[in-house]
């Protein structure tokens, strides 16, 4: 490491499953160059963690004093507890962490938003814009031009191809494949296997083969939420 380079403080919100593996991926990433003090995590429902990580607070009460020096991630696989943690951060003025891990594929015609997790093997090819605060589990792939947006969560072994539209919010269950020139709404979840072969709207769930909406999305924000700065 050179003088130049500066270890940042990260704390890791949600110490659930996701959270856990997170923080291994902070530790592949120092491996490679140390880039981050894991702090611990902040977890509302937890006091440890199998791995003996830290909890060192919950949400609410790291958000009474604040520290601005600590980068944050938020590692909560549902797009809408995402999103309305987040909010309570920004509120703040904290600022948050990419984590894209070392075995991850991207070319540089990628653009991550802020906050975003990249996991181990997940590819991206050319000409892909990825919202902020969103999250690709294990070796997921998202082919040429396609966009998705914030708080999209990708679990394991999802493939986009390419020229797709994703709106904010939108969930992919595991091994979900969305084929070329689709758009999905904002707030969507796509079941687990599922093919989308055809464009989706805003606010449903959608399940199968190919991926029809079965019913509506009740993990959606409220109209008061959207309109909050």
């Amino acid at each position: 490491m050179t003088g130049d380079e500066i270890v940042q403080p990260l704390i890791i919100v949600g110490a659930g499953g996701l959270g856990r593996e997170v923080a291994w991926l902070v530790e592949d990433i120092n491996q490679e160059s140390p880039r981050y003090e894991l702090l611990g995590f902040l977890d509302d429902a937890r006091t440890s963690t199998a791995e003996g990580y830290p909890v060192i607070s919950s949400v609410h009460a790291w958000l009474e004093t604040p520290d601005p020096r600590v980068r944050v991630v938020c590692a909560i696989g549902d797009p809408l507890t995402r999103f309305r943690i987040v909010r309570r951060f920004k509120e703040a003025g904290i600022s948050f962490a990419t984590l894209i891990h070392p075995t991850a594929r991207h070319s540089r015609w990628v653009e991550f938003g802020p906050g975003t997790i990249v996991c181990a093997d997940t590819i991206l090819t050319t000409n892909i814009k990825v919202g902020a605060h969103s999250i690709f589990n294990l070796d997921c792939t998202v082919g040429h031009d396609t966009k998705l947006g914030d708080f999209t969560s990708l679990m394991p072994g999802v493939h986009v191809s390419g020229d797709v539209v994703v709106g904010t919010g939108t969930y992919f269950g595991t091994g979900a494949t969305v084929i070329n020139q689709v758009s999905i709404g904002d707030w969507t979840t796509v079941g687990a296997g599922a093919v989308v072969a055809k464009d989706l709207p805003s606010g449903v769930i959608a399940v199968g083969v190919p991926a029809k909406p079965i019913k509506d999305n009740p993990r959606v924000p409220s109209e008061t939420e959207l309109r909050e700065p």
